[in-house]
């Protein structure tokens, strides 16, 4: 699966159109900003319903945010989820009793001197797995 791509413009040289033509579920970030993200959710989770699967891994690039939001990134590009919205999205996947893991790339410690993309990664996980969150 493959759920909030923002690399449209990319199209002729990075080939995202080539999931279109596969059985990858393909859930761009432009259909999650018309639908929500508990559509996005419950259409992965459908896709996971399958007995013979027994678990399943979740990858997260940072960059999936908002650059302003998340600008300690490789790539930023323009778009994006709010944290609330990723939380939203990553908490039913996560919580689901066949999920293994979650693998968090793409931020960039010697893009946030301050540390605040740092901070705002910790809310967005208090909030994925229904932790206290820290009065700010």
């Amino acid at each position: 699966m493959v759920i909030a791509r923002k690399d449209d413009a990319d199209e002729p040289f990075y080939g995202p159109h080539s999931l279109t033509l596969s059985a990858v579920l393909d859930l761009p970030y432009k259909a999650i900003r018309e639908r929500g993200a508990a559509w996005a959710a419950d259409a992965a989770l459908a896709r996971l319903d399958r007995p013979d699967l027994k678990g399943f891994l979740i990858h997260m690039d940072a960059d999936v945010l908002d650059p302003a939001v998340m600008p300690a990134v490789d790539s930023p590009e323009p778009g994006g989820l709010g944290i609330a919205e990723l939380a939203a999205l990553l908490a039913p996947l996560v919580r689901h009793p066949r999920a293994l893991g979650l693998q968090v790339t793409v931020y960039d410690p010697g893009l946030d001197p301050d540390r605040v993309c740092a901070a705002r990664l910790v809310d967005l996980f208090e909030r994925v797995f229904n932790l206290p969150q820290k009065d700010s």
